[in-house]
Parts: structure tokens; sequence; C-alpha cells
């Protein structure tokens, strides 16, 4: 296991200098956003789609400039979490966001990232929890498919505000997907008081980890404010071979106060607190 970054913790300025930060401070892995109309590092996932060679050759020089190489690749099609969710009631929106994977599928594979992150869903009120978490299989199925065939893993990340905003409703769209994997942030369970057992339980199902500190109640602290165990919780990644990585992603935005730190001290503190825990960089 290796420590890695998120670009987007670092989203003020354009993605060059957020890489060149990144090297700075010592990382060789990146986390690339493909955030719609947010921030200055991401690649629009609609762009990316449809022309996914012309992205991957401006992302690999750059990386190549900067000896970095990129873990993961994040997507989210709209700024809300209801537009464009991938259980979306409406069978065309569904079938769009399927055809726009396969370009930013393409997309990994030429910029050799290994693995792309997206939402779950949401829980929307013309549907039972049952049915959302239906009709979030039934997409992530297709999209299972299409990405094996490309050699790049499919993960999700349980988030506040999602259909998957328990341990136990991730763990409920997980096993409706074989194949399908985790990008496991603690912090969004922990801002809603559950129980850090009950959130070891995805440990098995991930395929990506997000390291935030936090603390019950808040989704994002200073380091040194975290209640998280990160030296148990690498214990336990280690425990079921996870050959992954750990990526820092502290994050600067209105929601849920997440703009009251400084991301970049945050980054270097974290990093230097977790350094002996893992392999070198």
């Amino acid at each position: 296991m290796q420590l890695t970054v998120c670009t987007w913790s670092f989203e003020a300025i354009p993605l060059e200098g957020a890489l060149a930060v990144c090297k700075a401070m010592g990382f060789q892995g990146v986390d690339i956003a493909g955030f719609h109309k947010r921030g200055k590092v991401s690649y629009d996932p609609e762009e990316t789609s449809a022309n996914p060679q012309k992205a991957a050759d401006h992302l690999n020089a750059l990386l190549d400039s900067y000896e970095l190489h990129a873990v993961d690749f994040f997507p989210q099609f709209a700024n809300s979490f209801y537009q464009r969710s991938m259980n979306d009631p409406d069978p065309d929106v569904r079938q769009k966001n399927v055809e726009a994977f396969k370009g930013l599928v393409r997309f990994c594979q030429l910029a050799h990232i290994p693995g792309l992150t997206l939402l779950p869903g949401v829980e929307h009120l013309t549907a039972s929890r049952e049915q959302n978490l239906d009709l979030a299989g039934e997409t992530f199925r297709q999209l299972v498919v299409i990405a094996e065939d490309a050699g790049v893993q499919v993960r999700f990340e349980p988030h506040t505000g999602s259909l998957t905003n328990t341990p136990e409703l991730a763990l409920a769209l997980v096993e409706r997907v074989p194949g399908l994997k985790i990008t496991l942030d603690y912090s969004h369970f922990l801002v809603h008081y559950i129980e850090v057992e009950r959130i070891h339980r995805l440990i098995p199902y991930t395929g990506h980890v997000h390291i935030r500190p936090a603390r019950p109640g808040k989704l994002q602290t200073r380091h040194s404010e975290g209640t998280l165990d990160f030296a148990d919780i690498i214990e336990r990644l280690r425990a079921v071979n996870y050959q992954g990585y750990l990526s820092l992603e502290y994050v600067c935005a209105d929601w849920y106060d997440l703009n009251q730190l400084d991301t970049l001290t945050e980054t270097v503190t974290t990093r230097e607190a977790l350094a002996p825990l893992v392999d070198p960089l």
C-alpha cells in the first residue's frame, strides 16, 4: 500500500499546478478528477467521453513531466447528486450514463489508470429503497462488464447524501453486482455518528481508499482533531491483502464546512503521520 493524493485538494489552481504541488510534497500517485463544471483541475466528463484520446494525451504529457502516475479517475456528470444519477428513474438517463461511461473507460485505458470511481445514486422518492438499489445495481452490472473487458476496475463511493449512506446499504449494492468494488472513505459515515466497527465490514469489498481525518458529526477535520485510527484501518486492509492505494482527500468547499482548513498543510501533515505505516513512496 502506498499513499497517494487527490488532485482536487488543490482545485483552485489548474491541473498542472496541482500536479506540481503533489510532486513537491513527495507523492508519486494521484487521483484525477472528472467533475462537471467544478474547480480547475477536472476533465469534463462529457468532453472526455467524446474524445478520450485527446484527454489522455493531455494528461499523459503532464504526468510524464512531473514523473507521476494516476491511480483513479473520479467522473461526476452533474453538480447535483440527483442529476444523471446511476439509478435515475428515467431509463434514457441511465442509458446516457452507460454510453458516456464507455468513453471514460477508454480514457482510463489510454492514461493507464487502473480504476475509476462513480457516485452510487440517490434515494429517488418515486421508488422504494429496494427499487432504488435494484436500478443502481442494474446500471453498475452493465458498467462492470464494459470495464472488465478493458481491464479497468469499477468502484463506487458510499457518501453522505447518497443511496448508500450506511455501510449496510453499501453492502446491499455491492452484493448486487459481481465485480463491483467500493472506494472507501470512513468520513462519510463518521459524520453521521456511525460506529467504526460497522464501517470495517466494507474492507473486504474495497478497491480504493480515500483518507480524510474526521470525527463524529464532522466530515473533515485537521489531522490533529480527527478520531479515526488510521493505523488500525491500514492493518485491517493489510489483513485482507488489499493491494490498492490510500489517497489523501482534503477538500475545500462550502459543503459541510469543508472550507475551514488549509488543504495543503493538512495533506503534508497527514502524509508525514501515515508514511511510516505504509510502503515507501
